[in-house]
């Protein structure tokens, strides 16, 4: 069965931009199959392609950092048109919070981890092993019951 939704780390969007990146192939691959999915993006609340109307955290680094015109930025462009957007809670009870502040201490990476344990999906598909190592992954998985996974380990899946 096809994922519902997944929260995607912009730099899976970046790698598939990037040819000297190792993880390139998969990340473009990636991206396109999930572009012929039916799976959706999930995002934080106040997401606009427009960024002059977004509010969005996760929305915000993807039009900040996505060049216009690349594949990603398209990708992104075509899911917001087909409606494949959809749009979750980035907030958790005071406990959780408190233990994902101490796990994770970049704002934008702790509202990606929100989003996800939000979503329907529970899956973040992320490249980042500075801000999420292995050890950290599994601790994130047990706390939030979310998967974080590279693209070249869920790309089956969509």
């Amino acid at each position: 069965m096809p994922i519902a939704d997944l929260t995607l780390d912009t730099n899976v969007l970046l790698h598939s931009c990037n040819p000297i990146e190792i993880r390139h192939t998969a990340a473009l691959k990636f991206i396109k199959d999930l572009l012929a999915s039916t799976t959706h993006l999930a995002i934080d609340p106040g997401f606009h392609p427009d960024s002059a109307k977004n509010r969005s955290l996760i929305g915000g680094e993807y039009l900040e950092k996505l060049v216009p015109g690349t594949l990603p930025s398209e990708v992104l462009i075509q899911m917001a048109l087909a409606g494949r957007i959809s749009i979750f809670a980035d907030s958790v009870d005071a406990q959780t919070a408190k233990k994902l502040n101490q796990l994770v201490t970049n704002k934008r990476d702790r509202t990606f981890v929100k989003v996800c344990s939000n979503s329907s999906g529970r899956l973040f598909v992320s490249h980042d092993f500075d801000d999420f190592p292995k050890k950290k992954r599994k601790v994130l998985g047990d706390l939030f019951n979310i998967e974080i996974e590279e693209s070249n380990v869920c790309g089956c899946r969509l």
